[in-house]
């Protein structure tokens, strides 16, 4: 820790000029040779590097993937929606065509309707008629 240990003072005034080279050679001296086991810089950052482009490779697969399955997803809804849409289509169609043909139904029995009302008024009427004389 540093703040264990007291700082160097200069004696009589004099200045201390200390060369970070030499203090940054002795503790790598000290510690390479206690240390062995701890892998050099350089490969450190290689597997650093590896594994990063692992990952990029994995996410640029994984995106392919996904833009695909979205894509056939969006296919897939665009199909149902137009199926929907004919389906929806025919419906209509199906009705207007049930409701002309209820009208048709409907003139044809109230025509029929009315002519036996006017031959129940014209029976009616003969029937006054020839009452009458």
């Amino acid at each position: 820790m540093m703040g264990d240990f007291a700082t160097p003072t200069a004696a009589n005034g004099s200045s201390i000029c200390i060369n970070n080279n030499n203090i940054n050679s002795g503790i790598n001296a000290g510690t390479n040779s206690n240390n062995a086991g701890i892998p050099k810089h350089s490969a450190v950052v290689e597997r650093l590097r590896q594994r990063i482009e692992g990952c990029r490779r994995h996410h640029v697969n994984c995106e392919n993937r996904y833009q695909q399955a979205h894509a056939e997803q969006l296919e897939i809804e665009r199909r149902e929606t137009v199926s929907l849409y004919q389906r929806s289509l025919e419906q209509r169609a199906k009705k207007s065509a049930n409701n002309k043909q209820q009208n048709k139904q409907q003139d044809p029995e109230s025509a029929t309707t009315a002519e036996q009302r006017n031959n129940t008024l014209i029976a009616v009427s003969l029937t006054l008629y020839s009452s009458q004389s």
